[in-house]
């Protein structure tokens, strides 16, 4: 597994992690009320919160890569 980090400022880091542990659970509940077909303001909240919060994670968070090819070895 390869860790990725896109900045080397560590409170930015830190908040990049934490908005995207945000983002990830808004974006669980948008998809759980789309496939119940409940399409309503509580819906719009989740997507609109995930579209934002998942921004900082993009630009300073911490990916992680599975390289399958390798961890086959």
């Amino acid at each position: 597994m390869l860790k990725y980090q896109k900045t080397r400022v560590l409170p930015l880091r830190w908040i990049g992690n934490i908005s995207g542990e945000f983002a990830g659970n808004h974006l669980v509940k948008a998809v759980y009320m789309d496939e119940d077909g409940d399409i309503g303001f509580s819906y719009k909240y989740h997507a609109f919160m995930w579209k934002y919060l998942n921004k900082p994670y993009k630009w300073w968070g911490t990916y992680y890569i599975l390289d399958i090819k390798e961890e086959n070895k």
